[in-house]
């Protein structure tokens, strides 16, 4: 296999090399939920060369979502693109090389096999606990690493779960939280800094994994 030049400077990292581009390269990860923290995780996992990325969430762009979105413009935005495909044009322009595919569909007990078919890693770019909760859930049964992270007003969590090699969700918080019990975005707020440093925890996190 060659390795693109434009990896170059990623390969020179220690732990990376030949080895790990190609290992990168091999991968396929699947982002759920494309607002603020998938934009910037598929953004950045694009740009490292993950071989297959597949992008899901099922809401349109609207012009609140610019200040953090950082896939989007307005255009997207005027037009009521779905963030999934909108989030896979972007991106085949940032990374040709690389294989991007988008379902513009709620993730649920009835299709989450489907969606999730083949995926290495699972990236958690969501905004509610339920849907968390199914993706913890099923990376336990099928033994494929979890990537949480959460940002609201100027404050984040990272958690990753490592099945069968660390803590799930379920094992620190038996339950989700009840519905109306937890500051979201819409009454918190949150700034776009602070999810730029949960997601690079959250990349950082799934490169390290895939690479070993």
């Amino acid at each position: 296999m060659v390795v693109s030049d434009r990896y170059h400077r990623q390969r020179l990292v220690e732990g990376i090399g030949d080895g790990g581009q190609e290992d990168i390269s091999r991968a396929h990860i699947t982002v759920v939920g494309i607002g603020a923290l998938g934009c910037l995780s598929a953004s950045m996992l694009a740009r490292a060369g993950v071989g297959t990325l597949t992008l899901i969430d099922r809401d349109i762009v609207e012009t609140t979502n610019l200040q953090r979105q950082l896939l989007f413009t307005e255009e997207d935005s005027h037009l009521q693109r779905p963030k999934a495909t909108a989030a896979e044009t972007h991106l085949r322009k940032i990374n040709s090389e690389i294989q991007i595919e988008s379902h513009v569909e709620d993730v649920t007990a009835r299709n989450i096999d489907r969606l999730l078919q083949g995926a290495n890693v699972i990236v958690d770019g969501l905004d509610n606990f339920n849907t968390r909760y199914l993706l913890n859930d099923y990376a336990v049964k099928n033994n494929v690493p979890y990537m949480f992270a959460g940002v609201i007003g100027g404050q984040g969590n990272v958690m990753s779960v490592i099945p069968s090699a660390t803590p799930c969700l379920r094992c620190l918080f038996p339950e989700p939280p009840p519905l109306g019990s937890q500051e979201t975005c819409d009454t918190a707020g949150v700034l776009a800094p602070a999810i730029g440093i949960a997601a690079s925890c959250q990349t950082i996190d799934v490169l390290k994994f895939i690479t070993g």
